[in-house]
């Protein structure tokens, strides 16, 4: 079933994975703009907000080598249409009352959702596409989760503006529906090579754990109080985790998630700059909020600024991709980071006359795009080079599961730095020390690409 031979279905099909891939990147993402709203409607505390915002992209970065995995043996079809339907029962917990414990449920729901739908639906369009009609598909859904995270902001803002936030969740469960019904009658796809593999359970049940662990840690400490018998115990628990799953994967067979990849400095050092980026996305969720609640802007007005983020990610991302095969992968994982460093600290500078600080953070957003951009594909072809040829999928996998934990920390970690100093400090100064927290953290994959990124292209 190519495109060309099946040109009706082929397209049916893309429309159906990128209305799938969309419930995440647009709908599941647009939190990141409607915090106050959620605040307002569930009277919650801001710090359970942050936990619902970042919870997301914790548990798809948690999950998603484990749901790739599934789809291989279960079925990629299979796997699409679990987790469409997990992001309808997300969705609806959110949207059905206001009771704090659904919003998380739904949280956790959608970031289980996303797991299941990111990798299958590549793995279902390298099923039934080849050639440049697979290149053209593979453009579709890149356009669809940078559009789409780039909208996200705008497209919340304006809904919860207008209309009511709850509405972009029932748009996401009529998008969500309409994809199951274009998915039906796609044969199913599997790897047969991957039935004799056993699943590392007790692996990823260590790994949630440390990783749910440091993240309450992250979010609850200034508020529940950082030498608490509470937060003590999870900071033991991590540091314990973190020991028994290096540990436990080593011995492995068929590890969730196969150290000996680290073994290649490329590789590591192309991961660590990858989670490093990705924590831009605190910076981005946290100007919605401020814009919001520092300086009065409406949702749909605080996205509207955002909007060059998109417009520069998309332009940038095909000459960051031509760049690299001429003059090789460390420019642009070097460049990346300082343009968005340079972006999120024009952000900062909400000091400025208002008028003159909304242009500061539109050109402040076109460095942030532009940067991603320049720095996304160069990134994931650099660490799938440089694994070996059976490991490519555990090495892309990993690579896509660092993108979603670093968002998920970001978030985290920039926006707890907003809510603690804000409660003995001005909305303006919580923000723009905030801010240049994550300017740091993203300027640490500079650092980290200058040490260990070679200038051309190297081979494990």
């Amino acid at each position: 079933m190519s495109m060309s031979n099946s040109y009706q279905k082929g397209k049916q099909l893309i429309i159906g994975i990128i209305l799938g891939i969309l419930t995440y990147w647009l709908f599941a993402q647009s939190l990141l703009n409607i915090a106050p709203h959620v605040q307002h409607d569930y009277k919650i505390d801001m710090s359970v907000v942050n936990i619902a915002v970042s919870l997301t992209s914790l548990l798809t970065g948690v999950f998603i080598v484990v749901a790739g995995g599934l789809s291989d043996k279960l079925g990629r079809v299979k796997m699409t249409n679990i987790g469409l339907i997990l992001s309808i029962i997300g969705s609806l917990a959110l949207i059905i009352s206001n009771m704090p414990i659904l919003l998380l449920t739904g949280r956790v729901l959608q970031g289980l959702s996303a797991a299941c739908l990111l990798p299958s639906t590549i793995a279902l369009i390298n099923q039934f596409f080849t050639g440049e009609e697979r290149q053209k598909a593979l453009s579709f859904w890149s356009f669809g989760s940078y559009g789409g995270t780039g909208l996200a902001s705008l497209f919340a803002g304006t809904i919860a503006t207008y209309v009511g936030w709850r509405w972009i969740f029932i748009l996401s469960i009529i998008f969500a529906f309409i994809a199951i019904i274009l998915l039906r009658g796609t044969p199913e796809s599997k790897d047969r090579s991957s039935d004799g593999k056993r699943f590392d359970v007790i692996g990823i049940i260590v790994f949630v754990i440390m990783m749910v662990s440091v993240n309450v840690v992250i979010t609850q400490g200034s508020k529940i109080g950082w030498l608490s018998p509470i937060i003590l115990t999870l900071m033991i628990i991590f540091v314990l985790t973190l020991f028994i799953f290096y540990f436990y994967e080593q011995r492995q067979r068929h590890p969730f998630i196969d150290f000996s990849l680290f073994s290649n400095k490329v590789y590591i050092g192309t991961t660590i700059a990858n989670l490093l980026v990705n924590t831009v996305i605190g910076s981005l969720a946290l100007f919605n909020i401020f814009a919001q609640a520092g300086l009065g802007l409406t949702g749909a007005q605080a996205g509207l600024i955002t909007i060059p983020y998109m417009l520069g990610s998309l332009l940038m991302i095909r000459i960051g991709e031509r760049f690299m095969q001429k003059k090789g992968p460390q420019i642009p994982l070097m460049a990346g980071p300082i343009s968005i460093s340079v972006g999120i600290l024009l952000l900062a500078l909400n000091f400025l006359p208002h008028i003159l600080y909304y242009i500061i953070a539109l050109i402040g957003f076109s460095f942030i795009g532009l940067g991603l951009g320049f720095f996304a594909t160069p990134a994931l072809s650099t660490a799938v080079s440089n694994a070996p040829e059976s490991k490519v999928g555990m090495a892309s996998g990993i690579i896509k599961m660092t993108s979603t934990l670093g968002a998920a920390f970001g978030i985290a970690v920039v926006t707890t730095v907003y809510s603690t100093l804000e409660i003995n400090h001005t909305p303006h100064m919580a923000a723009t020390i905030a801010l240049i927290v994550g300017a740091c953290m993203v300027i640490s994959a500079f650092i980290v690409a200058f040490l260990v990124i070679p200038k051309q292209h190297v081979k494990a």
